[in-house]
């Protein structure tokens, strides 16, 4: 058993894992209907996230509520490792594509959307399960 995520953590339903998948599906169509790489892959983070909320607001009834995201990726490790690590590869890109002048690659925007893809996936079929 892994252990327990450390940051913040907040109690969630499956209402409010509902209302993750929905803006989870919402930030994801916003990265499909744009061309700047930035917006691409910042959308693409925005969807990763609120999908792993969903998903965890599901399978364990808390979310994290750091800044940081760090504890949003040892929370969703609880709940399936792969998930864990696609989430961490699409923060990886946050910093680059939301702060800094220099613009994230097509590759890069095109990665993030692969990740966010999955989880948003994920997130659809355990909330529409649950």
């Amino acid at each position: 058993m892994n252990a327990a995520p450390s940051g913040r953590r907040t109690p969630c339903t499956i209402a409010d894992a509902r209302a993750r998948l929905v803006d989870a599906e919402a930030f994801l169509e916003a990265a499909e209907l744009v061309t700047n790489t930035d917006v691409v892959a910042t959308n693409a983070v925005h969807a990763a996230i609120a999908a792993v909320d969903a998903i965890c607001c599901v399978a364990l009834r808390e979310r994290a509520a750091d800044g940081n995201h760090a504890a949003a990726v040892q929370l969703i490790a609880r709940v399936d490792p792969t998930l864990a690590s696609a989430l961490s590869r699409v923060l990886n890109r946050k910093r680059q594509a939301a702060y800094e002048s220099r613009d994230i690659g097509a590759e890069d925007a095109v990665a993030c959307m692969r990740q966010a893809t999955v989880l948003v996936v994920a997130a659809r079929s355990r909330v529409l399960r649950a």
